[in-house]
């Protein structure tokens, strides 16, 4: 590494606060997602920071899912960033597609800036960087990619991290920090740090839908949960549907199936 790329020692500790951090919302995945973004706008100089899954990158079937943005200025930029994430990067964008590509099916962390991927005179005649970078504003780019373990098609955790155009390129030791906490990341989640979608992952449930989820895991009824909790039976089903709607079910068979690759229920007590 060259003296120029080298981190100062406390952006490296802040790295490492930050991780120690998230690990406060270690059962929320949108909280500690959240923080993670805003602490690595911070440390970087991003406007925007992305988190996000691929699902299947490069294929006929590749989408975008688990997707939580910090930075974007108004609802129209989301709203545009959305539509390119959704159904243009995977189609012909020059990134996309190099990104994906060099990391290939490895679980190894690939993290990359713009110009590693790019050259800068094709991608700034793209269609891509005029009709939604530059239309947003960003300039710059890092994106870091971990393949996460599953029994499914390939899935990409990937955190992207845009430049303001007005600001220039990012400072040369942002990409190793960006690696550095992506690195620290890996190490910490399925086993300290709850990944979206998973059966301890409890963003957004109330302590009543949680109790309500632990009964339902546990393989007890309705009936059985109204008692246990002291509620009536109609209150117990309205939790239970509020429940499904989280977890975008709409039984407790696919339910399960969603949840099939988490731990144990005891996580998911009320603290």
């Amino acid at each position: 590494m060259s003296r120029r790329a080298r981190p100062r020692l406390r952006d490296v500790r802040r790295a490492y606060h930050l991780l120690g951090e998230c690990l406060e919302h270690r059962e929320d995945s949108t909280a500690w997602r959240a923080h993670l973004l805003t602490g690595l706008q911070a440390m970087t100089g991003a406007r925007v920071a992305l988190y996000l899954h691929v699902d299947a990158p490069l294929s006929a079937v590749e989408q975008v899912s688990e997707t939580l943005a910090s930075g974007f200025l108004d609802a129209r930029e989301q709203a545009l960033w959305a539509h390119y994430q959704a159904t243009e990067a995977h189609r012909d964008d020059l990134f996309h597609r190099g990104f994906y590509t060099r990391a290939g099916g490895s679980s190894r962390l690939v993290t990359r800036s713009l110009y590693d991927v790019v050259e800068r005179s094709a991608w700034q005649r793209s269609r891509h960087y005029g009709d939604y970078v530059a239309a947003c504003g960003l300039g710059d780019r890092i994106t870091s990619s971990l393949s996460l373990p599953t029994a499914g098609p390939r899935c990409e955790q990937t955190l992207v991290l845009h430049r303001d155009a007005g600001d220039g390129a990012f400072p040369a030791p942002a990409r190793y920090l960006v690696r550095l906490v992506h690195h620290g990341l890996s190490e910490l989640q399925g086993r300290l740090l709850t990944l979206p979608g998973t059966r301890e992952d409890l963003a957004g449930l109330t302590p009543r839908m949680r109790e309500v989820l632990m009964g339902l895991l546990a393989g007890e009824s309705e009936k059985q949960i109204a008692s246990r909790l002291g509620l009536s039976r109609h209150t117990v089903n309205r939790h239970v549907q509020r429940v499904y709607r989280h977890y975008d079910v709409t039984s407790r068979g696919r339910l399960l199936a969603k949840l099939r690759s988490g731990g144990g229920v005891q996580s998911l007590s009320p603290r």
